[in-house]
């Protein structure tokens, strides 16, 4: 499989049908989910590794680690409804994930390598640095989408620190959100993510 098929495979499944909003809940686009799972997939975070898919929403970094070979796939998310997208998903094609309803900061497992696509704190109180939290409590290697400021990241990299981590890799990407809320006035609209590696 090369990562054009994978990426191709994961525009297959169902998105999110009413999201929720305070749960800033967007889809990550298969394109950069492909991209960061073969990219760890390669760095050796992914095959016959134990990985959890923190905030999984409709189960895509799931779906993908599990593809590309994991040996145990966690899929937790607080929203019982993105939830059962994510099963639906997954039953449609025969994987063997494992499906947890729970926040993810108050989760005590620990995991080869988390994947995350987190609320980035941009339309409530919470903040991404919480999740950011958990995931590097609960992992050896994790990879997280960030909202790319130069102030953010340098302030995450500071965070990141303080927890006994560091960063090793800062990809910026390009993040496409459709029209999916009553306030969005475009087609589409782009911002420009950050993704840390994290060990």
């Amino acid at each position: 499989m090369k990562q054009k098929d994978l990426e191709i495979q994961l525009t297959q499944f169902v998105n999110f049908k009413e999201p929720k909003i305070h749960l800033e809940q967007y889809q990550t686009p298969p394109r950069l989910v492909a991209m960061i799972t073969w990219r760890a997939l390669h760095l050796g975070d992914i095959k016959n590794k134990i990985v959890a898919d923190f905030c999984s929403g409709t189960g895509l970094f799931a779906i993908a680690a599990k593809i590309l070979g994991a040996k145990k796939v966690y899929a937790i998310e607080v929203d019982p409804a993105a939830l059962k997208i994510a099963k639906e998903n997954v039953e449609n094609i025969g994987l063997e994930i494992e499906f947890i309803e729970k926040d993810v900061r108050e989760i005590n497992m620990n995991f080869d390598t988390v994947l995350m696509n987190s609320p980035f704190g941009v339309k409530g109180t919470i903040k991404d640095q919480e999740f950011l939290h958990a995931a590097l409590c609960s992992s050896k290697v994790s990879y997280s989408l960030h909202l790319f400021q130069e102030k953010n990241v340098e302030f995450l990299r500071k965070f990141v620190l303080k927890n006994n981590k560091s960063i090793d890799e800062t990809i910026k990407a390009e993040f496409e959100i459709p029209k999916i809320y009553h306030f969005h006035k475009k087609r589409y609209h782009v911002i420009e993510v950050a993704i840390l590696r994290c060990v």
